[in-house]
């Protein structure tokens, strides 16, 4: 007798033996987007696009793919980004980088 490893699924459908891997966040490219945060987390907006701008990588994969790439690396010197800043505006700052990635990737915050 063959098993059936359509009879033989999770509650998601997929067979045990054929799970995809975790996939695990690389890079983006920064492109125009829309940010939404309250006005006082916005007023630190700029300071947070010129960042990332200056830590991208520009065409990092190459000409033809082109762009200003951020790896996790750059994120991670970039949420950094408020230990710059009095105790009073780094909150809204780190909103603001949070803010500023989700409406990059269009990924929640970690």
């Amino acid at each position: 007798m063959v098993a059936n490893p359509a009879a033989d699924t999770r509650r998601d459908g997929v067979a045990p033996e054929v799970q995809r891997p975790a996939l695990r966040f690389f890079a983006f490219a920064l492109s125009d987007c829309t940010v939404k945060t309250d006005p006082q987390t916005g007023r630190y907006l700029r300071v947070v696009q010129r960042t990332a701008l200056e830590l991208a990588i520009p065409n990092y994969f190459g000409v033809a793919m082109g762009g200003f790439w951020l790896l996790q690396e750059q994120i991670d010197q970039l949420r950094q980004l408020p230990e710059f800043y009095s105790p009073v505006e780094a909150p809204h700052v780190r909103r603001a980088i949070e803010a500023f990635l989700k409406a990059q990737t269009g990924l929640e915050p970690k």
